[in-house]
């Protein structure tokens, strides 16, 4: 056996970064592994022809606070987390018209009422305004006893017991549990939307100097001083079990000691593939494999050799752009709907260092399944584009390069491993459905002595994705070094 350590932490994606960095600065000894030649998992940073960014469209941080605020505050580093702001553009076309209708957040900026620009781009007269808002303003006064009941209550199931939802709130729901929960309003527990929009509601968000991956390299610096060890292309082909407790890992080449593991890795696989389904209760195993998946999201990267977008975000969305599971299960046999909702960010808007001078770099992406092999990316591809060239002919002669066609295949291949037919290149993670969100979130702590899981799987929750990875790692540390603490109090 290699090295000795007290906890090995496999995967630096946000959850298993701040986890090990929160650990290491707690005064325990913490490895930690990465199977790809950088850090990060999907929040990796990377630089393309000069650009930096990230792999897929990703922002969101607010800068009054949340789980990216505290893990900085708890790091002793809240200095570094530098928040730039810009302005971000709402598009909207409505059903049976050709011009699409931009509503535009401007930077710091508070406005009386957000949900004005919506309205007005729904088109509502002043009842439909006054019905609507009724519905919106109950969502945000939700109590959390009432929050928890609503975990096992569907966004659809949710709409039909009102039974007074206004039509545009019914589809804006449809649409956010694409955009919020990275899954399908038929599934999707209205906990979940609820809690996302209570927490970002009146926030200022923002997006990381240097981007996400700056953001990872602060927390390993961190994870660095305090005594961590990481190792990177190290690939974790098993975690290695003697007498019904973890005893550490084995790599390629090398295998290293410790009775606590924490796998960022995703449950399944972590469960299936690196521990192996013997070590487990049937009932857990099964639980486990029927944990339904995230939608995926795909997304193609625009070069410019221009500065020709106006803003830093970009949402578009229709009366008819939301995926349910009908169109899931079509779009599993490639056929794709003919509307989709699109999200994009420029970095560079943010901060200009992440272009080369005078250049743009848009990421513009759209949900779709979580197959790694999914039929359908090639058709949405070229659907981004078509809905890119309607909303912004001037840009379309000053793309320089189109490339990059990130998804699905990507994200299997730098995170969750396949496990499972026709999963595993999840966008956010697996438990955004009823039965596996709020109280119902899968335990950090598994059956298995010594077995940890972080990251959105478990851990965390009432976040989007990123925010619930690292309110994962926030909450799974103190959880572990607990655990370490009774392991040396008995010897």
């Amino acid at each position: 056996m290699g090295k000795k350590f007290d906890v090995i932490v496999i995967g630096s994606g946000l959850g298993g970064s701040v986890c090990a960095a929160l650990l290491a600065k707690k005064g325990v000894k913490t490895l930690l592994l990465d199977k790809n030649n950088k850090p990060g998992g999907k929040s990796m940073g990377i630089t393309v022809k000069g650009f930096q960014g990230e792999m897929w469209p990703t922002f969101g941080i607010p800068i009054e606070g949340g789980p990216f605020v505290e893990a900085f505050q708890q790091l002793g580093i809240e200095d570094k987390l530098d928040i730039k702001l810009g302005s971000t553009a709402m598009m909207y076309r409505r059903k049976g018209e050709s011009n699409w209708i931009t509503m535009v957040d401007l930077p710091g900026v508070k406005v009386e009422d957000p949900s004005a620009n919506f309205f007005e781009s729904w088109g509502l007269n002043e009842a439909e305004k006054i019905d609507c808002i009724k519905v919106l303003a109950e969502i945000a006064f939700l109590t959390p006893e009432q929050l928890d009941e609503l975990d096992d209550v569907t966004v659809q199931q949710w709409i039909e017991r009102k039974g007074d939802v206004p039509p545009p709130i019914q589809k804006f729901l449809r649409t956010h549990s694409n955009l919020m929960a990275t899954g399908v309003y038929e599934t999707v527990a209205m906990s979940e939307i609820a809690r996302i929009m209570q927490v970002f509601s009146g926030r200022t968000n923002g997006y990381p100097r240097g981007g996400y991956g700056r953001i990872i390299d602060d927390i390993l610096d961190v994870f660095k001083a305090n005594g961590g060890e990481f190792l990177t292309s190290a690939k974790v082909e098993s975690i290695t079990v003697e007498e019904g407790r973890v005893t550490g890992v084995k790599t390629e080449d090398q295998a290293f000691e410790a009775p606590i593991v924490v796998s960022n890795a995703g449950l399944q696989p972590t469960i299936l593939k690196l521990v192996g389904e013997e070590h487990f209760d049937k009932s857990y195993t099964g639980y486990v494999r029927d944990m339904p998946p995230s939608l995926g999201f795909t997304c193609v990267r625009y070069l410019f050799n221009k500065p020709v977008m106006k803003h830093g975000v970009y949402v578009s969305t229709t009366e008819d752009s939301y995926l349910d599971v009908e169109r899931l299960e079509k779009m599993r046999e490639g056929i794709i709907p003919d509307e989709i909702a699109l999200d994009g960010v420029v970095a560079s808007h943010f901060d200009p260092a992440m272009a080369p001078e005078g250049k743009q770099m848009l990421l513009l992406g759209t949900w779709c399944t979580p197959d790694p092999a999914g039929k359908e990316m090639k058709a949405l591809h070229d659907k981004i584009d078509e809905y890119f060239a309607e909303m912004f002919p001037e840009a379309v002669p000053h793309i320089e390069s189109r490339e990059g066609f990130m998804g699905p295949a990507e994200v299997s291949a730098l995170s969750r491993d396949q496990v499972i037919p026709g999963v595993g290149g999840e966008a956010a993670g697996s438990a955004v459905t009823v039965g596996y969100c709020g109280k119902n979130k899968p335990k950090a702590k598994t059956p298995l002595p010594g077995l940890f899981i972080v990251g959105h799987d478990a851990g965390g929750a009432g976040h989007l994705a990123t925010h619930q990875a690292v309110n994962s790692g926030l909450n799974v540390a103190p959880m572990v070094h607990f655990y370490w603490l009774e392991r040396r109090s008995i010897g």
